[in-house]
């Protein structure tokens, strides 16, 4: 059995790593500390401490029986899992016909993309736009405004160009159509790079929340991040507003005696937790969807 010999280079390695995850982690455990300590120990909480002063959870069960907090959470599922379908669906078609050399205007279409992503629209042409086509206060307002991006388009053209040319002369010969050859044979092969470009893109729609707020006047159709925003926002301007009309109507008895700042740690928790339980699953895609675009000898 080889002996392997650890080297400072592997102890500098070793401790950057630890000391990432150290900082990754150590917001979360603070979120939770604060959302579990008991309103009567909050007192006892330092800013940075990790474990709480007790255990309550009481703030999980007021927001996870609140109506408005279940209509939010819900409403940011259907906003993300509707804009990453069509998200991968309309990147993938458009990076397959960009990626073949021989589509007409091919050069032209490639410029204008591009120019897009140097000069990017700013947000009052933007909402004439949507108001003119009467998406306004609507959930597509959110999902359409921005069905591609020019960066992961680019990525997946550049994957596309890099699968081998076997795979399509061989569909071509048994009578394939274009159509055909995306289907069967390009989206199997690119679920690795689809993975990892569905995962900014749904990073991006969950974490969604300024044109939300521009776009949807009925608070009914407010995302998660909405809600959180003008609860932490507002509250830290001193204001409660926020935190009653959060709680407004329940029947919790004791739900103006909960710490507003462990409502707070609450709420971005459970903003966080999807995201934090999707990545393990991306995770064994992301290694091989890393070097999307890279060059392959």
């Amino acid at each position: 059995m080889k002996k392997y010999n650890f080297t400072l280079n592997d102890l500098i390695i070793y401790l950057s790593l630890f000391l990432g995850v150290f900082i990754v982690i150590w917001p979360l455990l603070n979120l939770l500390a604060w959302a579990l300590t008991p309103t009567k120990n909050v007192h006892l909480l330092d800013g940075l401490d990790i474990f709480p002063k007790g255990w309550d959870t009481d703030v999980f069960k007021l927001l996870l029986t609140n109506p408005r907090v279940l209509k939010s959470f819900m409403n940011s599922i259907y906003i993300t899992t509707t804009g990453l379908c069509l998200n991968l669906f309309f990147t993938a078609l458009a990076a397959y016909a960009l990626s073949k050399n021989y589509l007409p205007g091919r050069n032209i279409l490639l410029t204008l993309i591009i120019f897009t992503l140097v000069f990017e629209p700013s947000i009052v042409p933007e909402f004439l736009v949507v108001k003119r086509i009467g998406l306004l206060d609507s959930y597509w307002s959110v999902i359409l405004y921005k069905m591609v991006n020019v960066y992961y388009l680019i990525l997946m053209i550049r994957f596309f160009k890099e699968l081998p040319e076997a795979y399509f002369e061989a569909a071509e010969i048994d009578g394939a159509n274009h159509f055909q050859i995306f289907y069967y044979i390009v989206l199997p092969l690119s679920i690795p790079a689809l993975m990892v470009i569905g995962l900014f893109y749904t990073v991006s729609h969950w974490n969604e929340y300024f044109h939300a707020m521009i776009y949807l006047n009925d608070t009914s159709k407010w995302p998660l991040q909405v809600l959180l925003r003008e609860f932490a926002i507002v509250g830290d301007r001193g204001s409660l507003a926020s935190f009653q009309d959060i709680t407004e109507g329940q029947t919790w008895g004791d739900v103006y005696q909960i710490d507003i700042r462990r409502i707070r740690a609450t709420i971005i928790f459970i903003s966080l937790s999807p995201i934090l339980l999707l990545f393990p699953i991306i995770l064994r895609y992301l290694t091989k969807g890393i070097n999307l675009g890279g060059i392959k000898e």
